[in-house]
């Protein structure tokens, strides 16, 4: 896959700044700590607009919602809008969209859609699925190999448990700790508030970095189909830091998302 970018390179040494946060992932835990991360750097302008939008709920409890609907038969459609399938050593630069969309496409999108004045239902669905997807976009498996579906197909143990390799890193990294998920975020803010301001990347770049970590996540050594994966101590270490530094930059990004869209010129005062 080449060297790690300058990004990542960054990432990896600013971990060292919230060495003891706990691992965080991208189930519906995750994206409420990612939400309640990116709400605390909301301005207060947009925050007020996005509390409108969606009708009091939190930025927590919003990005659930693409989730919860997606099997219902008028949003089935939504379902590849969650990921995206891209071959081992084809750049995101070369990488063509699906006609049924995927997370990218979805990003862009949607941030069209909220960026525009109209319908409130129309903008506040957009602000659903957008919040949803920035988070996807961070977690390496939602950037994968659609011969494994995103790791759907790879069975693995890990301190007596079993899963797949994709709900390890959507979920059950974020179980490993224990912790309540209001003490997660309060962990992951200070690292959060290190990348806060200094980050001017794009949703391609996103998907990139999360593309760059596909080396080590199937870095386990076995990947036949029929095998169970073991995932040692090692392994389990590394991808709690990989998660914790994925998940706060999800969290800036989709606050810089929001200031952006919603914010104005003086919108730099977070709340």
């Amino acid at each position: 896959m080449g060297r790690p970018s300058g990004r990542i390179k960054l990432a990896v040494v600013m971990i060292a700044v919230c060495l003891q946060a706990p691992a965080l992932a991208f189930g519906p835990a995750g994206h409420r700590i990612a939400g309640e991360v990116a709400a605390s750097l909301l301005c207060p302008k947009v925050a007020a607009e996005i509390e409108a939008l969606g009708g009091g709920e939190s930025l927590a409890e919003l990005g659930l919602w693409a989730d919860r609907i997606r099997d219902e038969r008028e949003w089935q459609h939504t379902g590849p809008w969650h990921f995206m399938n891209i071959d081992d050593g084809v750049p995101i630069a070369a990488y063509e969209h699906p006609p049924e969309g995927d997370v990218l496409w979805a990003i862009e999108q949607h941030t069209e859609a909220l960026a525009q004045p109209g319908d409130p239902a129309l903008r506040a669905a957009a602000l659903r699925f957008l919040v949803h997807f920035v988070v996807d976009v961070h977690q390496p498996l939602h950037v994968g190999r659609e011969s494994d579906r995103g790791g759907n197909t790879i069975e693995v143990r890990y301190r007596g448990e079993m899963s797949n390799l994709h709900r390890f890193w959507d979920t059950d990294v974020l179980r490993i700790e224990g912790l309540p998920e209001t003490e997660y975020a309060a962990r992951i803010k200070p690292l959060a508030r290190v990348f806060d301001g200094r980050d001017h990347t794009s949703p391609a770049d996103w998907a990139d970095e999360s593309l760059e970590l596909r080396s080590f996540v199937y870095g386990f050594g076995r990947r036949a189909r029929q095998d169970v994966v073991g995932l040692d101590e090692t392994y389990l270490e590394a991808a709690r830091v990989t998660t914790r530094v994925r998940l706060a930059q999800a969290a800036v990004r989709l606050a810089a998302t929001l200031n952006g869209l919603l914010g104005d010129s003086g919108c730099e005062q977070r709340r």
